[in-house]
């Protein structure tokens, strides 16, 4: 069975919040920090209001969360599949494609 993009985003979410010891609202936070560039409006004009600053995650932090991504997206690059969650987590505000969607 195929499992839909919003299905595995929410199973990567469970494993962060279970190997980060945190609630499932901060693991959604911590992997959307992952994956945001900055680049849309949202970020510019009220990321810092919102404290959401996407350079706290520690690189251990970040390992963890790329290693979940790997280990649950095994069908894309790790860029292609930033490029999923992304769109997953922040509908309204698209992350470019990256040119090898594989």
């Amino acid at each position: 069975m195929v499992r839909s993009d919003r299905e595995m985003v929410d199973e990567i979410i469970s494993r962060i919040s279970e190997a980060a010891g945190v609630g499932w609202s901060e693991a959604r936070r911590m992997l959307h920090k992952y994956v945001c560039e900055g680049k849309c409006d949202w970020y510019r004009s009220k990321s810092k209001e919102a404290s959401f600053d996407r350079l706290d995650l520690t690189d251990d932090q970040r390992r963890i969360i790329e290693g979940i991504v790997k280990r649950v997206m095994i069908d894309s690059g790790i860029e292609y599949a930033k490029w999923r969650i992304h769109n997953i987590l922040c509908p309204g505000h698209p992350r470019p494609k990256p040119k090898d969607s594989s």
